[in-house]
C-alpha cells in the first residue's frame, strides 16, 4: 500500500510540474488572414493586380508571417507582398504603439501560380507587451505608384 501511495504522489507531483511548465512557457498564437479562395487583393481601374493570403504568428521571440501571393494575370510586372512590424512599448506617457519597422518585401512574381514567402522580426530584446504584423500585396509598376491592397494588421501578446 505504501508503494502505491508513493507512486500516486510521484505521478501527481510530475503532473503538477508539467502543468506549471506549460503554463509558464510562451504559447504560439496564429491568425490565418484571408485564403486562396478569398485573398487580399490589390486593384487598379477595376482590375485585380495582385492576390495574397497567409498566416501571421508569434513564436520563439519572433513575429512571423507566412504568405502565398500571385499575379492573377501574369502581366509581367510582378506581384509582391510587404510585411512590416510594430510594437507597443513603454514611453514616458505610458504604453504606445511605435512606428512600423523591419520592412520585408518578397521577390516579384510574374506568374499566375501561388508563391511561398516567409518573413520574421525578432522582438526578443524589446520591452514590448504586444506586437503587430502588418501585411499588404502590390503590383510592381515601372513609371507610376504601385497599386496596393489595404494593409490589415494582426496583434499578438508577446
Amino acid at each position: 500500500m505504501l508503494a502505491s501511495t508513493r507512486s500516486v504522489a510521484t505521478a501527481l507531483v510530475s503532473a503538477l510540474v508539467a502543468l506549471l511548465f506549460l503554463a509558464a512557457a510562451p504559447a504560439a498564437y496564429a491568425t490565418n488572414w484571408y485564403s486562396a479562395s478569398s485573398p487580399l487583393t490589390a486593384s487598379e481601374d477595376g482590375t485585380i493586380r495582385a492576390k495574397a493570403y497567409g498566416t501571421a504568428y508569434n513564436k520563439d521571440g519572433m513575429l512571423k508571417n507566412h504568405t502565398f501571393y500571385r499575379d492573377p494575370h501574369g502581366y509581367n510586372r510582378g506581384a509582391y507582398t510587404e510585411t512590416t512590424y510594430s510594437y507597443k512599448e513603454a514611453t514616458p506617457n505610458g504604453e504606445q504603439w511605435g512606428i512600423e519597422l523591419g520592412k520585408d518585401q518578397s521577390s516579384r512574381n510574374t506568374t499566375n501560380s501561388w508563391v511561398d514567402q516567409y518573413d520574421a522580426n525578432d522582438y526578443s530584446s524589446r520591452k514590448a507587451s504586444q506586437g503587430r504584423v502588418h501585411v499588404k500585396t502590390c503590383e510592381d509598376q515601372y513609371l507610376s505608384p504601385d497599386p496596393c491592397s489595404r494593409k490589415p494588421y494582426f496583434t499578438f501578446v508577446i
